[in-house]
């Protein structure tokens, strides 16, 4: 059987303690139920600087309105 759970998240930018960019999904409301209260991260190709990055979150806060995971039990 399927479980689909469907959040809405805004897509921000973190740094690393190294200085390298990543992803974030910062629910809006209530989100995904996920295993000991996680989040959810992209990890960015090497080389892509904070205004890429920016420019990536942008892009996606733009075209995708939310987030749905499906689990198989």
């Amino acid at each position: 059987m399927a479980r689909t759970q469907r959040g809405n998240y805004k897509f921000t930018i973190k740094e690393s303690a190294s200085g390298t960019p990543w992803i974030a999904l910062e629910p809006l409301g209530e989100g995904i139920e996920l295993p000991n209260k996680g989040f959810l991260g992209f990890d960015l190709p090497r080389g892509v600087d904070m205004k890429k990055a920016t420019e990536i979150a942008r892009y996606l806060n733009e075209n995708l309105s939310s987030l749905s995971l499906t689990t198989f039990e």
